[in-house]
């Protein structure tokens, strides 16, 4: 019996001891997530990403939110402004208007429409320190921001 009763414990030990060190983990280092709205207002960002795919082209494309109801930028061929509305974690942009320069490259002609498309499709947002993601009515990140020094 005794010997029985020994077994059980040291079973129990190794069991106990070995779930412990199981559920130690790692502090994660992910980016805090930042909603205020005050934060955006006069910041200024370059695309990286249009639904998923990164830029193409020589020179950035920058994005200002020039006040809590403007925004402003260049698609890569023309600039374009328009409204924008931000209410804690929702933020909505449109209707833009842009100049109408032909692009001198049909596939920077296709990513400046698709930017512009984009961007009016925008119904939320989510902002870290360095990024600026912004997200479809369906929770999908369509534009992706790198914050400007």
């Amino acid at each position: 019996m005794r010997h029985i009763l020994s077994i059980a414990i040291a079973a129990l030990l190794i069991v106990g001891c070995g779930n412990q060190a199981a559920s130690t983990s790692q502090p994660t280092n992910t980016p805090s997530i930042i909603v205020d709205p005050a934060e955006l207002i006069g910041s200024r960002w370059n695309v990286l990403t249009i639904n998923g795919q990164p830029i193409i082209g020589p020179n950035p494309l920058p994005l200002t939110i020039d006040s809590a109801s403007q925004v402003s930028g260049n698609g890569g061929c023309n600039g374009y402004g328009g409204g924008i509305t931000i209410d804690g974690s929702k933020l909505t942009i449109g209707p833009l208007v842009s100049t109408l320069m032909a692009c001198a490259e049909a596939d920077l002609q296709a990513q400046e429409g698709s930017l512009l498309q984009s961007l009016e499709k925008v119904r939320s947002y989510q902002q870290t320190e360095t990024t600026l993601s912004l997200l479809d009515d369906q929770g999908t990140v369509v534009v992706t921001l790198a914050r400007q020094p």
